[in-house]
């Protein structure tokens, strides 16, 4: 009887583990609290989406859609990388609009949009800048877009272990950037030698120094953060992504062509290597264990005209071999490792898929299906008591649209005032008002002040930047003015204008108002 009473009392308490463990993983506010239940972010390059896996039931939560309207066009953003910030309060994408056809690093199947208005001949077309987009995971919504330029194909991003500063790479015009995580601006930005091709990079544990692959620079960049200066670690071949020890011990690099990993010793700056076996392929991104002891290795090829892989190779740093060889999906491509090391999530990027290794049992035990190229990933950990930088208040018009109905060029300048009230319980900030043609201006109204005019971004020298704080419970007014004899008899019949307010909301980030008008003479 006593043994019994023993065992009723153990399985009540592995009841109670498998509960807080294996639970619902949320807290009565709704908060994800259980490290079971976190989440996986993929970049998905070939369809321009971040996807959002639930860690333990290995289903597709969420796919965010990373286009955007722009003067009423959709521009297409291809995410490279993707990495949740170590205080796992945002999730950062390094997103290209561009399609550079020459360039197999990135797959943009969807060509870049060209962002253009108008009327009968007279039209605007301005290239889209590549931006690195904040995502709230919390609301799994856009909270940022931080255009850095054009033509940059901006590789990788990493945190600082502090989550203060972002390090973002353009390979294409060797820029190295360091981005505030709260300002959301440049503070300080290098260029690396020229032609080095910055791709994949990661930060040491004391969030210090950031380790740089040089792809086409066949080296490792060492960039000092807080002064912002770079130095080289010449390697035998083009690296293409980096990693550091969670004991900062080692600085690892991936040699694509010499199909090994750097091993760079920090206290002593020796560098060794660890040559992967005669049948591989290239190596590409690669990740360490919790405990330092081993990396994981995707051996990708298909770049540079290789075949393609399909294996992980899990590499021993103590030992400095390789120990293991794991075989996946058609070209595995992004890695991480979970941080309990139980498990590590890759990216394959043509069979577009991403497998879940076991890390007890050596072998793949799930394989997702994703989307088309899937790129990088990274895990996010939801915890009680911590909550996003997402604003969940949002700016909502009474009215979307109004009619004009037919109007005579003749009777001069017609005008409409939209009411739009903040609906939250935090104040919502708007940052950008603009419209779709050049015959549309606006004016914001709140309270005493007036701000505008605000117009077509690039015509008339009307601005579209604002700093304008909506407070909870606020109501203000769009007040939009329309002039039909704006672009001469040619401009007749129907059209529709648009007006686009964009805002610090994580629900409604941009409130679009349209106006539909028949011109006549």
């Amino acid at each position: 009887m006593k043994n019994i009473k023993i065992l009723v009392a153990l399985v009540a308490i592995a009841g109670i583990i498998a509960l807080v463990f294996y639970g619902s993983g949320k807290s009565k506010d709704g908060v994800i609290s259980s490290e079971v239940n976190g989440k996986v972010y993929v970049a998905i390059e070939g369809s321009g989406e971040i996807a959002v896996l639930d860690a333990q039931t290995r289903q597709v939560l969420k796919k965010i859609d990373l286009t955007e309207e722009k003067n009423g066009m959709i521009v297409g953003y291809m995410p490279h990388n993707v990495q949740v910030a170590p205080d796992n309060k945002s999730v950062w994408v390094t997103a290209n609009a561009d399609d550079k056809e020459d360039m197999k690093m990135s797959f943009r199947i969807i060509p870049r949009a060209e962002a253009s208005a108008g009327h009968d001949g007279e039209e605007v077309v301005e290239k889209s800048s590549d931006e690195v987009i904040v995502i709230d995971p919390f609301s799994d919504a856009i909270v940022k877009r931080i255009e850095l330029g054009q033509e940059l194909h901006l590789s990788h991003v990493a945190l600082t272990t502090d989550s203060s500063y972002a390090i973002v790479a353009s390979q294409e015009k060797g820029i190295i950037y360091k981005l505030n995580t709260t300002s959301f601006a440049v503070e300080k930005e290098i260029l690396t030698k020229k032609g080095a091709g910055p791709h994949g990079l990661r930060i040491s544990p004391d969030g210090k120094t950031a380790y740089i692959a040089m792809l086409s620079g066949k080296s490792m960049g060492v960039l000092d953060i807080a002064s912002f200066s770079l130095r080289d670690v010449p390697l035998k071949g083009a690296a293409v992504q980096t990693g550091v020890t969670p004991d900062g011990k080692y600085a690892l690099a991936s040699v694509y062509d010499a199909k090994s990993l750097a091993v760079y010793d920090v206290a002593s700056a020796k560098l060794n290597y660890i040559d992967l076996p005669k049948e591989a392929k290239g190596p590409v991104q690669i990740y360490p264990t919790p405990d330092s002891r081993f990396v994981y290795v995707a051996d990708q090829g298909f770049y540079f005209d290789q075949p393609i892989g399909d294996t992980v190779y899990k590499i021993d740093l103590q030992e400095m071999k390789v120990v293991q060889a794991i075989k996946g999906g058609s070209a595995p491509h992004g890695v991480v490792v979970s941080r309990d090391g139980a498990f590590v999530y890759i990216t394959n990027l043509k069979s577009d898929d991403v497998s879940v290794i076991d890390t007890a049992q050596g072998k793949e035990v799930a394989k997702i299906k994703i989307g088309t190229a899937p790129n990088g990933i990274s895990v996010w950990y939801g915890e009680a008591g911590v909550s996003g930088k997402g604003n969940y208040s949002e700016l909502v018009s009474i009215e979307k649209s109004f009619d004009f109905g037919t109007v005579s060029m003749a009777n001069g300048k017609v005008n409409y005032s939209f009411k739009i009230r903040n609906n939250g319980d935090t104040p919502v900030k708007i940052t950008k008002i603009y419209t779709s043609c050049m015959c549309t201006e606006v004016t914001l109204v709140n309270g005493a002040s007036r701000k505008g005019p605000f117009g077509m971004p690039g015509h008339n020298g009307l601005a579209s930047k604002i700093n304008e704080m909506v407070n909870a419970g606020k109501e203000i007014s769009i007040d939009v003015v329309v002039d039909p004899s704006a672009h001469g008899p040619q401009g007749t019949g129907p059209a529709k204008k648009v007006v686009y307010i964009e805002t610090d909301s994580a629900i409604t980030p941009t409130v679009k108002l349209e106006l539909d008008i028949n011109v006549t003479p």
